[in-house]
């Protein structure tokens, strides 16, 4: 792998002092912490606009960072719970039913997967995408996970895999919505032959080598979506939960 997972660490800590308004520091502890949202420059964007709460269990650590009417409410119910137990379903009801109060509800709760081992190399063509070669799929209805069209969370880069006739059998795509982390998608058009896999472990390897840390993640009942992640090299390594106005 062209990053080593020292180098993957130290820039994935950095992004989540930004993400959370924490500092490095609160990382070489597993002590949970309610942060206030204020929005750090660096900080990763997202196609929906930012909720009153977002909450990050990462290497044991549970970090909360929620506006200021909640923090109360936080630092009572939530700073009791574990980075293990944080999401189970009694938690997310909990959150759920405040949120509510406020006009919000919880809008994703995911794993988030992170490069471990060496991509697989594929013999599949592959054709790569830059930036300005990406908006001819933007009409393209097959494709609504590879990339998001926002230019507020900008694509940076695909690839596809090729059937010998030109035909495409998959495509992942790169979306920047930081400086240090991409985050990845994937369409695969026919399930079970490893095309999706293919896409992303080439993509994971074109990312490290670009000094970027690509991270990929899926709902916890899309087991295909993890399975594609798995074979290519990457392992569940955080979660997240975001909120977003109902």
């Amino acid at each position: 792998m062209s990053m080593k997972q020292e180098e993957i660490k130290r820039i994935v800590v950095e992004q989540f002092a930004k993400d959370y308004n924490c500092s490095i520091e609160d990382f070489s502890n597993k002590e949970t912490i309610v942060t206030r949202k204020n929005r750090q420059q660096g900080a990763r964007k997202f196609d929906k606009e930012d909720g009153i709460l977002s909450m990050l269990s990462y290497n044991g650590k549970l970090i909360i960072n929620a506006d200021e009417k909640l923090i109360p409410w936080c630092e009572k119910e939530l700073v009791k719970a574990s980075a293990e137990w944080c999401f189970d379903t009694y938690g997310l009801l909990k959150i759920q039913k405040k949120l509510n109060e406020f006009g919000y509800g919880i809008e994703q709760c995911h794993f988030q997967c992170l490069p471990k081992y060496d991509p697989p190399k594929t013999n599949l063509k592959l054709q790569w995408y830059e930036p300005d070669e990406i908006a001819q799929f933007e009409e393209d209805e097959r494709i609504d996970e590879a990339f998001l069209f926002d230019e507020n969370v900008p694509d940076t880069l695909g690839v596809a895999a090729l059937s010998e006739n030109g035909d495409m059998l998959a495509i992942a795509g790169a979306s920047g919505n930081s400086d240090q982390m991409w985050e990845i998608g994937v369409n695969s058009f026919e399930e079970g032959k490893g095309y999706g896999q293919a896409v992303v472990s080439a993509l994971v390897e074109e990312t490290l080598k670009r000094g970027k840390v690509p991270y990929y993640g899926t709902a916890l009942s899309h087991c295909a979506s993890l399975r594609i992640a798995l074979k290519a090299g990457m392992v569940p390594s955080f979660s997240e939960l975001r909120s977003s106005k109902l």
